[in-house]
């Protein structure tokens, strides 16, 4: 069974554009029950990417798939280790981090290419044009979750810097591992990873949210110096443990259509909060 593992040094979380998630602060995460302000999800996810390359090639980047959950937090400064195993018809991650003799799984999932056996469950609204926010934002609780409702699209134009400067300052990408990036202009998934939290603050208000699971489908390898747009809906929300779970079914689109299409788990009222 080929295996493939890396590490990575996590790094704090840059600073946000847009609406920050006050889990990713001190005192938001302190508010939620955490010793301290949590790495995003996404960024982890970032890392792994650059695993899942190195496994199953760029054509992934055009025409793959991942299932990820966060299982426990990640704080700057720790060690990541990150091991993907190959299995008859998917790719097993699993991320660890902590001192040795304690570590903690922090995500796990599984990755592969075509199409995931789960993408005909997804169900996006159309795509539309980007759109201000709303002038007053909502918020909500779970019995009145706007579900089946398409979102007011979030717009995003990358540049060829700003996609760089994901992979390099984000990131931590070194140089030689970034030629994917550096040479032909391509996004980072990293990018499309995290649309979605932004989005669902584009359209209400919030305090600390989570993210809990990503399942995304790549459709179409994104380029830099293009206008991107996300759409998505919220599809089921419940009750788990005091926590507040919602899950929302989401497209990114270019000028050139659909680049992926996501499912989106969030906990979107955490216990306590």
């Amino acid at each position: 069974m080929q295996a493939i593992i890396d590490q990575v040094v996590a790094t704090p979380d840059p600073t946000p554009q847009g609406v920050p998630n006050p889990i990713h602060d001190g005192d938001g995460a302190a508010a939620a029950g955490y010793a301290g302000a949590l790495v995003a999800g996404v960024r982890t996810y970032g890392w792994v990417v650059q695993t899942i390359v190195r496994a199953l090639g760029a054509q992934w980047l055009a025409n793959g798939w991942v299932d990820f959950t966060l299982r426990r937090p990640l704080f700057a400064g720790e060690v990541v280790t990150i091991e993907l195993k190959q299995h008859p018809d998917e790719w097993r991650l699993a991320c660890t981090a902590g001192e040795s003799g304690s570590t903690r799984v922090v995500m796990d999932g599984t990755a592969g290419l075509g199409e995931a056996l789960w993408v005909g469950d997804l169900n996006p609204p159309d795509a539309a044009s980007a759109q201000s926010p709303p002038d007053i934002k909502p918020s909500y609780e779970l019995a009145s979750v706007p579900s089946n409702t398409p979102l007011t699209p979030l717009g995003a134009y990358v540049s060829a810097s700003g996609a760089l400067a994901m992979v390099r300052d984000d990131l931590g990408v070194q140089p030689g591992d970034a030629t994917l990036y550096e040479t032909e202009r391509r996004i980072h998934p990293y990018f499309l990873a995290g649309r979605m939290a932004p989005l669902t603050r584009h359209n209400f208000t919030y305090g600390p949210t989570i993210h809990v699971r990503s399942q995304i489908q790549h459709n179409r390898t994104p380029l830099a110096d293009r206008e991107f747009v996300v759409g998505a809906q919220i599809v089921d929300a419940y009750e788990r443990n005091e926590h507040w779970y919602q899950v929302l079914d989401g497209v990114v689109t270019d000028d050139l259509g659909q680049v992926c299409r996501i499912r989106h788990h969030t906990i979107f009222r955490p216990r306590g909060t």
